[in-house]
């Protein structure tokens, strides 16, 4: 068994600390999508992928409000982390005229 499994000989701390980040992405994306399962936003099936040192949030909202809503909480709960957003908005408005058939 290898005592220094994981050492950093240089003493800079990269090799421990790229570890820690990364669980600590993952621990707060897991946070995040526990706070989107039982708020408002739940059934939206929001995607969130962690991407090197960023996370993408990928999805369909119905409403411009929602994904305001939807942007207020990953800032929260992901704040100082690098975020990307491909969220589609698809409010279904009724039409405000006849929809002409040729």
């Amino acid at each position: 068994m290898n005592a220094h499994a994981g050492h950093d000989p240089g003493g800079t701390g990269t090799t421990a600390d790229a570890g820690a980040a990364g669980n600590n992405i993952e621990y707060r994306i897991a946070h995040l999508q526990e706070r989107l399962a039982v708020g408002e936003l739940g059934e939206l099936g929001m995607r969130v992928e962690p991407r090197g040192s960023a996370v993408t949030v990928i999805g369909t909202v119905p409403t411009a409000h929602c994904r305001e809503e939807l942007l207020r909480t990953v800032n929260e709960e992901l704040a100082g982390l690098a975020v990307h957003y491909d969220i589609v908005v698809a409010e279904a408005a009724a039409p405000d005229h006849p929809e002409e058939v040729a």
